[in-house]
């Protein structure tokens, strides 16, 4: 797997940044190249995830977070990532709306069967990430 980052705060080392992004692929099993950009978002949202076939896998995180909740940002869209990796999610463009398992859904954003198990695996990877992984000392 390979990925980059532009714009990357400071408070998130290389180290540390290899170990998140290593650590949500192998999780995921994710093997395919991903941007991951940090910058500002006025709207407060934290990150989103993009895919395209061309272009690949985009993750945009906003970098005034916390170092805690831009690893868990990360996790979370990463797990976006996989969806659209293996066809789970196909978001809708214009009036058409997402599909997930090849079914349209529509509905509030926390009741979307893509974004509840964006935030149940982002919750279980932060636990085995924060105790098993972020606990080492970083090199």
């Amino acid at each position: 797997m390979y990925y980059s980052t532009y714009g990357k705060p400071s408070k998130v080392s290389n180290p540390l940044m290899d170990k998140m992004v290593i650590f949500a692929a192998d999780f995921l099993e994710i093997d395919e190249t991903i941007e991951i950009d940090f910058e500002d978002h006025e709207d407060g949202t934290c990150g989103f995830c993009d895919y395209d076939l061309e272009e690949g896998i985009t993750i945009g995180i906003n970098p005034k977070l916390s170092r805690t909740e831009i690893c868990k940002t990360l996790f979370h869209e990463m797990v976006h990532a996989k969806q659209y990796i293996r066809g789970e999610l196909i978001s809708g463009v214009g009036k058409s709306p997402s599909r997930w398992l090849g079914k349209e859904v529509t509905g509030n954003y926390m009741d979307l069967p893509w974004e509840r198990e964006a935030y149940e695996t982002e919750a279980a990877m932060w636990a085995i990430f924060s105790t098993e992984i972020l606990k080492k000392p970083l090199k």
